[in-house]
């Protein structure tokens, strides 16, 4: 199988491909050797008289033998890259085509998933922070606290929402991709990149979750704050019975909550490569 990598957490694969086998070529080398053997009989006869008093036929003979031999050395080096070890992972994963027949901790691939991103509005924002638009920007009455520094402490844990989805399945697929503060795909790719066409996904299933299990540090501060401001408006305002109370601003995209994906531990994100097998 050839395939092309977007995303590939690359320690998992390393430790699975160790526990699978933890041999790795590192290089290898061709003998070529040939040999051939000549053998070469001259023979004669040499009709010889001696001294009159008798003749006869003496027979002289030359016998050689000779060998020639080729050797060719020829030396390879086989490069140890991600596609090397993630490739090992590939074969020994199922393939799967149907979300109905899963297991729990089951290593799996899935082919032809559309991919889009459930907290996009969020991950904006979040992304102008990681990549250091507020840096410098400090809170007033906070004594030059760093607004920058602050967000990026509650952005350690922070990950990518990708929902996913097969033909003529009604189930969904959602996966999550760390966020790091330089590059989490392959090859200059962007997550924008993993929603043009259809990928193949591999990692191992963990059952069903609904969309609020995958909780971060950054959810959990917006929770307080939300909750802290209806405390404040709750305790400093008198609400008329006929006025309903105002909804706390959020960046988390809007979700059904009660729906369940079943959840892959995501190991890498790949696109098959179909090459031609023969001339056209």
């Amino acid at each position: 199988m050839i395939f092309n990598i977007y995303y590939i957490n690359f320690p998992k694969v390393y430790e699975i491909k160790m526990m699978l086998s933890n041999v790795i070529a590192l290089g290898g080398e061709l003998r070529q050797e040939s040999s051939e053997g000549k053998e070469i009989d001259y023979r004669g006869k040499l009709g010889v008289k001696f001294m009159t008093l008798f003749s006869g036929e003496i027979e002289a003979g030359k016998k050689t033998t000779g060998s020639d031999s080729q050797k060719v050395l020829e030396t390879f080096e086989i490069k140890t890259t991600k596609s090397i070890i993630l490739s090992e992972i590939l074969e020994r994963s199922r393939v799967v085509t149907d979300l109905k027949e899963l297991t729990e901790g089951e290593l799996l691939r899935i082919d032809n998933v559309n991919l889009s991103l459930e907290n996009e509005t969020e991950l904006r924002t979040v992304k102008l922070f990681a990549n250091g638009s507020f840096k410098g920007l400090a809170i007033p009455g906070a004594n030059g606290l760093d607004i920058n520094n602050i967000f990026n402490s509650m952005f350690k844990d922070y990950a990518y929402k990708l929902k996913g989805n097969i033909a003529d399945d009604n189930d969904e697929i959602i996966v999550k991709i760390p966020l790091t503060f330089e590059s989490e795909f392959e090859s200059s790719y962007s997550v924008d990149d993993l929603f043009i066409g259809k990928i193949s996904l591999v990692g191992l299933y963990k059952g069903k979750i609904k969309m609020d299990s995958l909780r971060n540090s950054f959810d959990f501060f917006q929770e307080m704050g939300m909750a802290q401001t209806t405390n404040n408006n709750a305790s400093s305002e008198v609400q008329e019975s006929q006025h309903s109370k105002p909804k706390p601003f959020s960046l988390t995209k809007s979700a059904n909550h009660s729906k369940e994906y079943h959840y892959i531990d995501l190991l890498a994100i790949v696109q098959n490569i179909n090459i031609p097998t023969g001339n056209k």
